[in-house]
């Protein structure tokens, strides 16, 4: 045994040194991805000589009755845990390190899109803008870009990361740590603000997570519009060369984290980063996934000529998590979900799950969603997702427990952007007394903009034309077919389950509105506990759970909707119904089942 063992471990040490050779032979052949950089020790003064830094630090002295040279310490010492310090030698350890381990961690990694950065990063100024759904995002943005020669950004992270040895590693590759939340503070404001200047001059890219922070349900959540608008504005003040914001989707077929959001969605606290935590998650790198997807979106690309005026970090924040979701892969484990969830039991026979598995990833390819390049089949999915434990197999059927089905809710969400519509349009024929092509399309356009507050719809499913070809694909697929003017569901079991994945989503819009009714004159929090706590109350009608259907933000976005929309007014956080919602009301009874709009009634009576 111990001879044995040890030449185990000799053949394990020679496999390393050999890869570490074959390592450092394909790096001398890499392009230099790092642009010049200044010293930390040298930008850290450079800063504090500006006019700008020296005005908010007297201001701030001013502010706090503390000395000039005080403030000035402590803006330093800010700016010491701001500034990067950016080291080539660690991103070369770090590469030889994280490389393999993404090798492990993933069997197939697959990268769309970056083609086109090559080009673009001659002319213009990049910043990448991912989502973000675990922490592998940055680690595996930064791979892909070293692997295909462009430059590393300068990663914005949140402060909570910069843990003891963990900290100063990160910041030698290019992170930026910052506070949560800090335009309250004017000098640490312009301490940021000033250091974002400084790095876009000198033509360094940026990365940060336009969502600020990982999302828990799987959906984009709303873009948080203060490092877009204050990256903006830095790049107004100089606009060097033209910019380039970078839409980023990264799905996986096994997040990491999912475990930890759905305890987190139970309504159990958000756990601490801490070097321990950190060092027990790393177990989390034994697990072994299928596939990871990052993929390029259509760039947006903005001169200097031809904004003179401010951006708009609303808007561009809008339009960006729309790109993203019109170049994110549809996986095969968020397939699986979405067929799982929508079948009665939580259970399907092989076979058939087989049959709906191929049925539905032929309508994504035609409705214009990407699939994976190395796309497994029906079989290989199942079998897959089997040996990862997101599913179950008792006998000939597929099925999951209660937790796996809250797990697959994740990749389910990963694609319910694409299926709203087509699932809304079934829903309609299906439950409206007189389903016309004209009566339908009227209603989905009325209620489009509802439903892309929530989810950030593609751009290509906002055009004029999309419904009519929304609607030409679902017949040609056969899950509509055309009877004189009216459109009745075909004879297709993919139908139904569509028409299941979308309507707890009208349910929840539902309860928001039959609230608003009820009490027209009501706080935005107390709308929002109450509509929280009445969707928490009606999902298991559907028959699995989901920790994500009473998440309050989705619900805060309907409500903006509503306000933007002209149907309620907002006012010192108190919202005052302005038109009548009745008509809303009835639309949503003749499309929805009778049982949870009783119980729904029910429940508003005796609360």
């Amino acid at each position: 045994m111990p001879g044995s063992l040890h030449t185990r471990l000799r053949h394990l040490w020679r496999g390393v040194k050999q890869r570490c050779r074959n390592w450092l032979q394909r790096r001398a052949q890499w392009p230099d991805t790092t642009a010049p950089l200044s010293p930390r020790r040298a930008i850290i003064p450079l800063l504090l000589s500006r006019d700008s830094i020296r005005a908010a630090v007297a201001a701030e002295a001013e502010r706090s009755g503390r000395p000039v040279l005080a403030v000035e310490r402590a803006a330093r010492a800010e700016l010491e845990t701001i500034c990067a310090d950016f080291s080539p030698a660690t991103v070369a350890l770090l590469d030889l390190l994280i490389s393999p381990a993404l090798r492990h961690l993933y069997r197939h990694i697959e990268l769309r899109g970056f083609e086109r950065l090559t080009t673009l990063s001659r002319t213009h100024q990049l910043i990448y803008l991912p989502a973000h759904r675990s922490h592998v995002d940055y680690l595996l943005l930064s791979w892909a870009l070293h692997r295909k020669g462009l430059a590393l950004p300068h990663i914005a992270a949140g402060d909570n990361l910069n843990l003891p040895l963990l900290g100063p590693i990160l910041r030698r590759g290019g992170a930026i740590f910052m506070r949560r939340r800090f335009l309250d503070d004017a000098l640490y404001t312009e301490l940021f603000r000033s250091y974002l200047s400084l790095m876009l001059q000198r033509g360094h890219t940026l990365e940060f997570f336009l969502e600020g922070g990982r999302s828990r349900t799987g959906r984009l959540l709303p873009a948080r519009r203060g490092l877009l608008g204050m990256t903006l504005q830095a790049w107004q003040a100089a606009p060097e060369r033209p910019l380039a914001l970078v839409p980023v989707a990264i799905n996986y077929d096994l997040c990491l984290d999912n475990s930890q959001y759905l305890r987190e969605l139970a309504g159990a606290p958000k756990t601490r980063e801490s070097l321990a935590g950190l060092l027990g998650a790393s177990r989390n790198l034994l697990r072994r996934g299928d596939g990871a997807y990052v993929d390029i979106g259509e760039p947006l690309l903005i001169a200097p000529e031809t904004h003179h005026a401010p951006l708009s970090g609303a808007a561009l924040g809008i339009e960006l998590l729309q790109r993203i979701n019109a170049c994110a892969v549809a996986t095969p484990v968020a397939r699986l979900a979405t067929l799982l969830l929508a079948s009665d039991g939580i259970s399907c026979d092989t076979a058939e799950l087989n049959a709906r598995y191929t049925r539905l990833s032929a309508l994504l390819q035609a409705l214009g969603v990407a699939l994976p390049k190395r796309d497994p089949s029906a079989d290989q999915a199942i079998h897959a997702a089997l040996k990862r434990r997101q599913l179950s197999r008792i006998g000939p059927r597929i099925s999951a427990s209660e937790r796996q089905a809250a797990g697959l809710c994740f990749y389910r969400n990963n694609i319910a952007h694409n299926l709203i519509l087509p699932g809304l349009m079934l829903l309609f024929s299906a439950r409206l007394p007189a389903p016309g092509k004209s009566t339908i399309t009227r209603l989905l356009r009325g209620l489009l903009p509802y439903f892309n507050a929530e989810f950030h719809l593609p751009p290509a499913l906002l055009e004029p034309d999309a419904i009519s070809r929304i609607r030409r694909t679902l017949i040609d697929h056969g899950l509509l077919r055309e009877e004189m003017r009216y459109l009745r569901i075909g004879d297709n079991p993919l139908a139904l389950l569509l028409m299941r994945t979308v309507e707890p989503i009208l349910l929840r819009h539902y309860l928001v509105v039959r609230i608003l009714d009820q009490q027209p004159h009501i706080g935005t929090e107390q709308l929002l506990e109450l509509a929280t706590a009445l969707a928490r109350r009606l999902h298991p009608w559907f028959g699995h759970p989901a920790p994500d259907y009473a998440d309050p933000r989705q619900i805060r976005q309907l409500v903006s909707q509503l306000e933007a929309g002209g149907l309620i007014q907002v006012e010192q956080d108190q919202a005052r119904v302005r038109r009548d919602l009745r008509p809303l009301l009835r639309i949503g009874q003749r499309l929805l089942a009778a049982t949870p709009l009783q119980e729904c009634d029910r429940w508003l009576r005796s609360h």
